[in-house]
């Protein structure tokens, strides 16, 4: 499944299908025939073989999803902006502190780096020191924190406050893996990956968030997987951590606007499929010889940092062509049981 979502052949039929469910590509075409039947429809019999009106009808049905289809996203981007249409436009991201965690390496250094050169002040937390081309970034701090540890993140953050300032945006990142089936997961893994993906959210965000509150103006960023979707063979614990960020995003989003009214601190939630990082160290290259073709961190920093530039919320699948994957739970049994029979295949025999 994976492999399939990341194929050219997959990715030109989705581009194709957008293509052709555009009202600026089929609306000239019906307005066309509309007004100016006389020059138009030879044409279209000439196509269709002396049907030129079955093609008129197929274009009104075409633009009429195409317009269902732009409705759909207008009301998706209100729905994650408190029913707003337009941006928030009060970012001046020379003054604004971004926390990153995990930002040492893979897609949470490359988010550091994204934030800095808009002029952001970052602030990274991590257990392994940075790479210097993060470490001389004048814009970057690093502060050496385990964020499955409340007092050490508590600690961080007072750091944080002291020395820069409160941090408007909060990117969840930090995450670790290591494919095991569930009788072969030993506790203390399974200690850690709930402490670093889950747990460490609730950590992180109790520290930063209240701030937010107060002045209602913030992001929170959680990076999550298409895991969130589709159980992993192997991945279970992984898996259900990414769920539960999913349900995380989900619940700190109607909280913001019911339980503390602050309907400007956006949300945001991005869910790639495999990504070339050092959480795959050990499976990348198995992965690549079974047919799955890995995004790489940059691509994935550059949609989180973009998505924050927008000065909007909302929920990101990557890559887009299958977005259609966040709705899976609502697919038929033996349909979602195929998808992940697709994946587990390769997990399970390149284990």
């Amino acid at each position: 499944m994976a492999s399939v979502l990341r194929s050219p052949v997959f990715r030109a039929i989705a581009q194709l299908g957008s293509t052709i469910l555009s009202p600026l590509v089929a609306g000239p075409l019906l307005l066309a025939a509309t007004f100016y039947p006389e020059a138009v429809r030879p044409i279209f019999d000439s196509v269709t073989g002396s049907r030129g009106s079955t093609l008129i009808t197929a274009l009104q049905a075409i633009v009429a999803l195409g317009v269902v289809r732009k409705v759909n996203q207008v009301l998706n981007i209100m729905a994650s902006n408190s029913w707003r249409v337009a941006p928030r436009s009060d970012w001046d991201w020379q003054k604004e502190i971004a926390v990153v965690t995990g930002g040492s390496s893979g897609i949470g250094k490359d988010i550091a780096k994204g934030l800095a050169a808009l002029g952001v002040r970052v602030a990274v937390l991590d257990i392994q020191d940075p790479p210097k081309n993060i470490a001389s970034n004048p814009l970057i701090c690093f502060y050496h924190c385990d964020v499955t540890s409340s007092e050490s993140v508590t600690a961080a953050a007072d750091s944080i406050r002291n020395d820069l300032g409160h941090p408007s945006i909060l990117i969840n990142n930090a995450g670790v893996a290591q494919p095991a089936p569930i009788l072969k997961t030993n506790e203390a893994f399974l200690r850690r990956i709930l402490g670093v993906n889950l747990m460490s959210l609730w950590f992180t965000t109790q520290q930063f968030l209240p701030n937010m509150v107060e002045k209602n103006k913030g992001h929170v960023f959680t990076v999550a997987s298409v895991a969130s979707f589709v159980a992993l063979a192997t991945s279970a614990d992984y898996s259900a951590t990414k769920a539960g960020a999913l349900a995380f995003h989900e619940t700190l989003g109607v909280e913001l606007k019911h339980k503390y009214e602050a309907t400007n601190v956006l949300t945001s939630i991005i869910h790639p499929n495999f990504v070339r990082t050092p959480l795959l160290n050990g499976l990348s290259e198995r992965l690549e010889k079974a047919g799955v073709r890995l995004l790489e961190s940059e691509m994935i920093a550059g949609e989180v940092v973009a998505q924050i530039k927008s000065g909007r919320g909302g929920q990101l699948v990557i890559p887009r062509a299958s977005t259609f994957i966040s709705g899976i739970r609502g697919w038929p049994t033996w349909l979602q049981e195929i998808v992940r029979d697709s994946v587990a295949k390769v997990a399970v025999e390149h284990d």
